[in-house]
């Protein structure tokens, strides 16, 4: 009699990922993480030995997790996964560039998953392989070595800018014939997913000169966009999309301040005209922004030196339940309050937050009187007292 393979069992309230791979040493770690807002978590990981390694949790709903391998020769990207209750995932792959590996699984959205990866497949292998060769310049530049090589380093950063350059035109094909299938194919989270990643790139191209192509995707966008049902437009990821496509007018130094909904932990909605007649200082932060953290001293500080004169408002970004267990946690008090939306607009875009923290200063008469992103020892002190009477 042929002997057949039996299908593992897998649990209703369980998923397993198997993985078969070549061209991968022993002893790479593989981990599975889930995305809460801005943050990722761990939820699995396993060991390859022999070319196979085995995740398994359990899973009470459908949920895209990303898979990842780290090492030398591994780019510093990351595999879409897609994964529900009782269900088998196989993963297979045949080097490094595990961004490329195989998932077979009898989900909708994983095969919508796949049917993109394979639309890019040769544009994404030539990023990926520059992605291991910028990753080797970093690993140079940040070794003991030549840490504190000026020069050095320098000449590390002419590298990654070259490799960069390289990799420009691979990663406009890309989002581009990303745009070309949907196009042509239904909407699924995967979509709404390209949606978004593209619509930011079209973004961040008007201020980027080096990825002005994307520019060209801006009206194809609008149009999906525009084509959408209505309740699809309402999802967030859409109204990121819609927010990266049709950014609004950012309020600049010497423009009357922008207002909007704010709630503090109890859920009382408040506004920053509360405060008018005094200096505002806002603090746009989340937890897990190390630079964030390291001000919270100096934040509490200038609260109690210009007390009569001065309200700041700390901003979080995070979600409202990972927001609240780390107020509780750390015990921080004054006007912690959050705009809870995760829609790419509101006030975050108005005052035109990318990186924080991000400090913006408000005058008494309710113009902004400063902004300046970043923390370092003194700077918030001293970009007070040179705007604070």
């Amino acid at each position: 009699a042929l002997a057949t393979a039996c299908a593992p069992q897998v649990a209703d309230n369980e998923y397993l990922i198997t993985g078969t791979v070549t061209g991968v040493p022993d002893s790479t770690i593989v981990t599975l993480r889930a995305q809460y807002g801005d943050l990722l978590k761990e939820t699995a990981r396993d060991t390859i030995i022999g070319g196979r390694f085995e995740l398994r949790d359990t899973l009470s709903s459908l949920q895209p997790f990303i898979l990842m391998a780290e090492g030398e020769g591994f780019p510093n990207y990351f595999l879409n996964v897609w994964i529900a209750p009782g269900q088998h995932i196989e993963v297979s792959g045949k080097d490094k560039l595990f961004p490329l590996w195989n998932v077979k699984s009898d989900i909708k959205e994983q095969q919508e998953e796949n049917r993109f990866i394979d639309q890019v497949r040769e544009q994404k292998r030539q990023i990926l392989a520059y992605d291991v060769q910028e990753n080797a310049f970093f690993k140079l530049m940040f070794s003991k070595e030549h840490r504190d090589d000026e020069e050095f380093g320098k000449a590390m950063w002419n590298k990654v800018d070259s490799v960069r350059k390289l990799s420009a035109p691979f990663e406009f094909e890309s989002a581009r014939r990303e745009v070309e299938l949907m196009k042509t194919t239904p909407v699924s989270l995967p979509w709404l997913d390209r949606l978004e990643s593209n619509a930011l790139m079209v973004k961040i191209a008007a201020n980027d000169t080096t990825r002005q192509a994307y520019t060209a995707l801006s009206a194809p966008l609008k149009e999906l966009y525009a084509a959408l049902p209505d309740s699809v437009k309402q999802t967030p990821t859409a109204q990121r999309a819609y927010h990266s496509l049709f950014p609004p007018q950012k309020v600049k130094v010497g423009d009357e301040m922008a207002d909007g909904a704010l709630y503090d932990p109890d859920g009382k909605e408040h506004r920053l005209a509360e405060f008018k007649g005094k200096y505002i200082l806002l603090d746009f932060w989340r937890r897990g922004c190390g630079p964030c953290i390291a001000s919270i001293p100096d934040l509490e500080e200038v609260t109690q030196m210009y007390a009569d004169r001065l309200a700041v408002v700390s901003i979080s970004i995070d979600t409202e339940t990972m927001w609240k267990q780390y107020l509780k946690e750390k015990g921080l008090k004054g006007n912690q309050w959050n705009e809870l939306r995760n829609d790419g607009g509101g006030l975050k875009a108005v005052y035109g937050v990318q990186g924080i923290p991000h400090y913006v200063l408000i005058a008494p008469d309710g113009k902004v009187k400063d902004t300046w992103a970043g923390y370092g020892k003194g700077v918030i002190k001293d970009n007070l007292k040179a705007n604070v009477k």
